[in-house]
């Protein structure tokens, strides 16, 4: 009896994210999540056969992706150690800019369709952990001249 009331309340905590006193006890926290992209357009999955995918990118102090759209739904997390900050820009159809900076530990979500570039605008590294809702077999990013 004494075994199932203690993993009850390990489960308990774990799913509730309460610490508890001993420090070997996993600690779940919710970063992010979100149903929209940073437009507010709704999500919206490719059809075919699902494919997660997860990188990592460093972008170093002045460096920039150019100018690009996703065809799935990507979810971006700056990391939250010994790094720098991210400048995304979104390029609306009037082709005016809306610029959003993500200091580490942030999140957001680009969606489908979607032009946007991102850059370090700091002066150390900046590491984003990117992951796609995609299908197998499309690209995860197609660049605009």
């Amino acid at each position: 009896m004494k075994r199932l009331i203690a993993f009850g309340t390990f489960a308990f905590s774990v799913a509730f994210c309460i610490p508890s006193s001993a420090s070997t006890e996993p600690v779940v926290q919710e970063i992010f999540k979100s149903s929209e992209t940073l437009n507010g357009t709704s999500l919206k999955y490719p059809d075919g056969k699902p494919e997660l995918r997860l990188y990592r990118v460093e972008i170093p102090a002045g460096g920039k992706i150019s100018l690009h759209t996703h065809p799935a739904p990507v979810m971006v997390y700056v990391q939250g150690v010994r790094s720098g900050s991210l400048l995304n820009t979104r390029i609306n159809p009037d082709g005016s800019e809306i610029k959003t900076l993500f200091k580490p530990g942030e999140a957001f979500v680009e969606g489908a369709s979607e032009p946007h570039y991102v850059e370090n605008a700091g002066d150390e590294p900046t590491i984003v952990w990117v992951m796609v809702a995609s299908v197998e077999g499309m690209p995860t990013t197609y660049f605009i001249d």
